[in-house]
């Protein structure tokens, strides 16, 4: 289609099931795959569990990552009524709906928490971390790290992210339904604006709780926006790849135009800018600050061969896709944006356990690698692209009667 000629809006608004049954098939296939394979390793050698609950942790905040990730960014959307939205508001939406699967998932870290939390009196990690400093700081952090409160503030989280994400999903549909529009747009953003605020909050609880907690004696203030960032850099990844690949087809091939894959990408670009922002800030002021307490989360990740982990995260997750995406032809082009988003969630992975693992003195040294620390987040990101396709293919690929449509289908300029 000539990208400066006239669009309208395809008739059929659905997108192409052929493709997304592929995938979802592919999706399932890995999922089921890994879940064995983990199954199985769980009872292999004598620290398998140890591993297997680590693994399994790491993959699962990467994952719950990606939902809240969608979430917020869905809100933002709504809230700034940016034309660069209505491109991904679907995938957006389908990624905030798997709150009930990640729920249901987090059933084995509970059975789990004594191979995981040190603050758990009795569990393996007690006597092996349990040192002056450990004991002080656990006594301190009982009235909120004990494992009743724990349960609870783990159901109520997802409570307020089902209950934020149901809501602006069926009224995505409802507005769908609605050719006059009404005030969609304030209802909207009067939710969004108080959900960003509380998502902050819970997420920032959430990370506290599943992977600060790790390390009882080490804490950062800065430490719930850089994952907020990273959620949002594991969503846009996602949504890209999801948009680029339904661009094969119609109706998506006449909606993405050249113009919002640049806008796109561009924001792609800005959270990586900020990942990097964010956890060099940490790095500096905890560095420059060198006290004991705050300064091991550094020097176990920089001692042995932890080093060469760090250096590759820094040059994988801020300096290749920065160099990248600074070309305004790249981020125009799907055959490169599709792998380069698929590089960054795998170096998203690999930054769950380079948070995760040095978090136990056992590994403080020498890094470990246990197969299972892939197969965790595959066997997992396996059902929830399953069922992230399954919402998909539910509803629409864009939505319709929108404010921004108008502008969307105008002829693209010609641009340099």
């Amino acid at each position: 289609m000539d990208p400066h000629a006239q669009r309208t809006v395809p008739d059929d608004r659905t997108g192409p099931v052929w493709l997304m049954d592929r995938y979802q098939s592919r999706a399932l296939i890995v999922g089921a795959l890994f879940t064995i394979l983990l199954i199985i390793g769980a009872f292999l050698g004598p620290n398998s569990s140890d591993h297997f609950f680590r693994a399994y942790l790491a993959g699962y905040v990467m994952w719950t990552g990606a939902s809240l990730g969608c979430m917020a960014l869905l809100m933002v959307q709504h809230l700034s009524a940016g034309k660069w939205g209505l491109i991904i508001r679907r995938p957006l939406e389908a990624g905030a709906a798997q709150f009930p699967l990640m729920f249901l998932l987090f059933i084995p870290i509970i059975f789990g928490m004594k191979h995981l939390f040190p603050w758990i009196q009795g569990g393996s990690l007690w006597n092996a971390q349990n040192s002056d400093a450990h004991t002080i700081m656990l006594h301190k952090a009982h009235l909120m790290m004990n494992v009743p409160f724990f349960l609870v503030r783990w159901v109520l989280y997802f409570v307020i992210w089902w209950a934020f994400s149901t809501t602006l999903r069926r009224w995505s549909l409802q507005r769908d339904r609605d050719p006059l529009g009404r005030d969609w747009q304030r209802i909207f953003e009067n939710v969004s604006g108080i959900g960003v605020v509380v998502y902050s909050l819970t997420m920032t609880f959430a990370i506290i709780d599943w992977v600060m907690s790790l390390d009882p004696t080490w804490y950062s203030t800065i430490f719930g926006l850089i994952y907020l960032a990273g959620q949002g850099l594991t969503a846009f990844s996602i949504c890209i790849i999801t948009v680029l690949l339904l661009s094969q087809e119609e109706p998506m091939r006449t909606m993405l135009r050249k113009t919002e894959m640049h806008d796109i990408g561009k924001l792609l670009f800005a959270f990586v800018m900020l990942y990097a922002y964010l956890s060099f800030s940490q790095w500096l002021i905890i560095w420059s600050g060198n006290l004991p307490d705050e300064i091991q989360f550094y020097l176990h990740r920089m001692a042995g061969n932890w080093v060469n982990l760090s250096r590759f995260l820094i040059l994988f997750e801020f300096a290749v896709p920065f160099a990248l995406l600074l070309s305004r032809r790249l981020k125009k082009q799907p055959a490169f944006m599709v792998p380069l988003c698929a590089l960054i969630l795998f170096v998203r992975i690999v930054d769950m356990y380079w948070h995760i693992e040095p978090s136990f003195r056992t590994q403080e040294r020498e890094i470990t690698f246990n197969w299972m620390y892939l197969a965790a987040p595959l066997a997992i990101g396996g059902f929830w692209v399953f069922f992230y396709i399954r919402s998909l293919k539910s509803r629409p690929v864009f939505p319709a009667y929108d404010a921004q449509m108008e502008e969307i289908l105008e002829p693209e300029h010609a641009t340099a």
